[in-house]
């Protein structure tokens, strides 16, 4: 008491010590006795406290209020316990605190006693006693893991986009000593495990696991694949099932959520639950207008330029891939390339087309000094206008990109050991560059999008000088961000197989075994490529689901899976250039599962897919072509039974249509491996030149005993005239009324019509309308010209 201030407040804190062994300097050792729970067995299951009769007025109710609080010895700002009783004056009692079971480290207990009552202080608390009871090991082990753990994920669950591993950081500190307690108690916590493998980056090895083994005759490469994709299917559906709301969002803010989902289009796309995937889509993109995230074709908010694309940008583009040439996703994204035209891609004083600004909005451009740095990060936003200049070769989309890249060459320079490089970031006012070299920036690997547009667009190879720069600085891996198989297509094989070869052969499986597998047909690159993508997704399935990260941190990696069986990666976060060459829908539904598939070596003139059915009975797809050139296709067909990927014996052989968006059917007999040849005969019309009209979402609407149905013009010139036509859920028409000629949206305006068909009495049960032009004349797409008419 002597040692209290002059008015104290009321509160105690008591200091327990774990053991007597740390004598003080300059006192007598401790002899013949022994207080610690160092090294105890077992674990504190709770603290009793005798508490004194107090000498203290009543507050309330003729009672004295307390709060006890127990600290928790490994995190002292963390209560292990936190409760409030009240007493009587004059009164001795006795309080069981039953905490959640500990196993305790020989660190100090620390407790504290507050009061509301005039007068509390630790002379208060003369003669009460505190007693630690402890309980058998193994009974006390069950809460202190699982409390531990809880902590452990809860706590990463903050930092995981962080992910430091300084102990600087308190958060970090308090996580490590969380983990390092919890593998104290059980070192063999299987979780426990993993998340310290994944927080220390690995750096101690992978953690123990067992592949699922193959069927008896089943070639590894199809059974690994499909287990591998089956990982992707169930982490989707857990967030779809287990965190996905009516309003359509997934609960980790909807901008986050944009980006969780842009893995769903990819395993669409590769034939697993593509309506269950498109409707979820669907679901967060009417969230995201909802919501009001967008105005004048932009983000609502104002905010940097990576996250001014993760408001709503991304979704929009990403509905493109499952509802290619729907209405309203294609003029939302029109909306957006028109607001980037106008207002923030812009002619600098210098006559360059950069990003006038990093930080706007729909309703507000920031353009002060400060704001007006162009970055690579700036760049996903071009999404809209990749996916509208290849939809129908829209002049503004186009533009934009081979401007933008235009304007980035022209900053190019020399470095200090006279190497031709690009800047990091440039300002739009005075043509200013800092940060270094684009090579050595964040964002870096996704503005060679735009270079790689920007040449598929002009077929100017000078646009290809920005990706030799990036494979000079870190070899053709560099590249791995670009969706298509571009080593194939710039025929660079001789050039950069070598070196993907050997670093697969290295083991650094990724990209580069994708690249040496189609360099040599050997599929044990493949082989091993899924098994650690098996392996990634099975140890980390609980931090991706049940450990509820941000959604914008949780991956089922499906790059490579779209890389072998789509030939190119269609989506994934930034990845904005979709590099696809074919897409897979099954009638049966688990059969995308039961089918491994292989597109090997496509570019947009020839390619060949290998598949084996590992299911019993045979499996019907739709194949749907995407970066191909238009025209007459020859297919040739058969069985490998060696596995070398060819044709033994005869082969069939037919012609067909193929183009982007057109599909032909496809059947896979159980137990075999089958190839399909395919190359172009005869080049068409390009499929982005051509007029389209669609119907979508939306679009009819039933007054009385007439439909009104809009129809948009959505191609790269005007449409003629065509027809428009109500059909029964057989086919048969039951009206048509001619769809006048349109102009085509070349400003970026939607252009529409509306047109009145009768609606005949009864059920409107599998009732649509379809659209198409005079004499069926070919269009960019048809996949948007049926629409059902909505029943009751």
């Amino acid at each position: 008491a002597d040692t209290l201030p002059a008015q104290p407040l009321p509160i105690v804190h008591v200091l327990i010590p774990s053991g007597v062994g740390d004598a003080p300097a300059a006192q007598p050792l401790i002899r013949s006795w022994a207080h610690s729970w160092e090294n105890m067995y077992d674990g504190l299951d709770g603290v009793a406290i005798d508490i004194p009769a107090l000498d203290l007025p009543a507050t309330r109710d003729g009672l004295i209020p307390l709060n006890i609080r127990i600290k928790d010895p490994i995190w002292p700002a963390r209560d292990m316990i936190d409760v409030s009783v009240s007493v009587k004056p004059g009164e001795k009692r006795t309080l069981w605190l039953d905490l959640r079971d500990r196993i305790l480290t020989a660190d100090s207990l620390w407790l504290s006693v507050a009061s509301g009552a005039p007068g509390f202080n630790a002379s208060s608390l003369d003669g009460a006693e505190i007693r630690l009871v402890f309980k058998d090991r193994a009974d006390a082990k069950r809460e202190h893991t699982a409390d531990r753990f809880n902590q452990v994920r809860d706590n990463w669950g903050f930092l995981v986009e962080e992910h430091t591993t300084s102990k600087r950081q308190r958060l970090y500190a308090r996580v490590y000593a969380d983990l390092s307690d919890l593998l104290r108690v059980d070192p063999d916590h299987e979780l426990g495990r993993l998340y310290w493998n994944y927080i220390s980056y690995n750096s101690q090895g992978k953690p123990p696991f067992k592949q699922p083994e193959a069927p008896k005759g089943a070639p590894m490469w199809a059974f690994r694949q499909t287990e591998d994709l089956k990982y992707v299917r169930r982490f989707v559906d857990w967030w779809i099932d287990n965190r996905q709301i009516a309003y359509g969002d997934f609960g980790g803010g909807i901008s986050d959520d944009t980006d969780l989902t842009q893995q769903w289009p990819g395993l669409a796309l590769m034939g697993v639950e593509p309506d269950r995937l498109n409707a979820s889509l669907t679901a967060l993109s009417d969230a995201v207008y909802r919501n009001g995230m967008f105005s004048n074709g932009l983000s609502t908010i104002e905010t940097d330029e990576l996250h001014s694309y993760e408001e709503g940008i991304n979704a929009n583009s990403a509905m493109l891939y499952l509802n290619w040439g729907d209405p309203l996703t294609v003029e939302r994204l029109m909306e957006t390339v028109k607001a980037f035209n106008e207002r923030i891609i812009l002619p600098n004083p210098q006559g360059h087309l950069l990003f006038s600004s990093n930080w706007f909005g729909g309703n507000k451009v920031y353009r002060e000094p400060n704001w007006q740095w162009q970055k690579p990060y700036s760049f996903p936003a071009l999404h809209p206008a990749f996916l509208m200049g290849q939809y129908n070769a829209d002049p503004t989309g186009r533009k934009l990109v081979v401007g933008l890249a235009d304007g980035y060459l022209a900053h190019a320079y020399t470095d200090d050991k006279g190497r031709w490089a690009l800047p990091n970031e440039i300002n739009w006012a005075t043509g200013k560059t800092r940060g270094g070299e684009l090579n050595n920036g964040s964002g870096g690997g996704d503005t060679m999008h735009t270079f790689w547009a920007a040449w598929r667009f002009t077929g100017d190879d000078k646009y290809l000088k920005a990706l030799d720069y990036r494979v000079a600085r870190g070899g053709p891996s560099s590249l791995s961000n670009l969706g298509e198989n571009f080593v194939e297509v710039l025929g660079r094989g001789a050039d950069w197989n070598p070196a993907l070869i050997a670093e697969a052969d290295a083991g650094k499986t990724g990209f580069a075994s994708v690249m040496a597998w189609q360099a040599t047909g050997d599929k044990k690159y493949l082989e091993d490529l899924h098994a650690d993508g098996i392996q990634a997704k099975a140890q980390r399935e609980y931090m991706n689901t049940e450990g509820h990260w941000w959604s914008d941190r949780v991956e089922a990696n499906s790059e490579f899976l779209q890389r072998a069986r789509l030939g190119g990666i269609a989506l994934r976060r930034n990845q904005s250039w979709p590099g696809h060459t074919v897409s897979w829908r099954f009638t049966q539904p688990e059969a995308a599962e039961q089918v491994g598939l292989l597109v090997h070596s496509p570019n947009t003139e020839r390619f060949t897919v290998t598949a084996h059915n590992l299911g019993k009975r045979a499996a019907d797809a739709q194949m749907t072509t995407w970066n191909v050139t238009a025209g007459t296709w020859r297919v040739r067909s058969g069985v490998d039974r060696d596995g070398d990927g060819k044709i033994d014996g005869k082969a069939s052989t037919q012609d067909v249509v193929l183009e982007r968006s057109a599909s032909i059917p496809l059947r896979f007999a159980p137990g075999q491996t089958q190839v399909f040849e395919f190359e172009l005969v005869q080049a068409g019309t390009p499929v982005e030149l051509r007029p389209d009209l669609g119907v979508g979402r939306g679009d009819v609407r039933v007054d009385g005993k007439q439909l009104h149905v809009t129809v948009h013009s959505l191609g790269h010139v005007s449409t003629p005239v065509g027809v428009a036509v109500l059909e029964d859920r057989n086919g048969r028409e039951i009206a048509r009324n001619e769809v006048p000629a349109m102009e085509a949206p070349s400003d970026l305006v939607p252009r529409t019509t509306t047109v009145g068909l009768p609606l005949p009495a009864g059920s409107r049960e599998g009732l649509r309308v379809r659209v198409m032009l005079d004499g069926d004349a070919a269009e960019v797409t048809g996949l948007n010209n049926t629409v059902v008419v909505p029943t009751p």
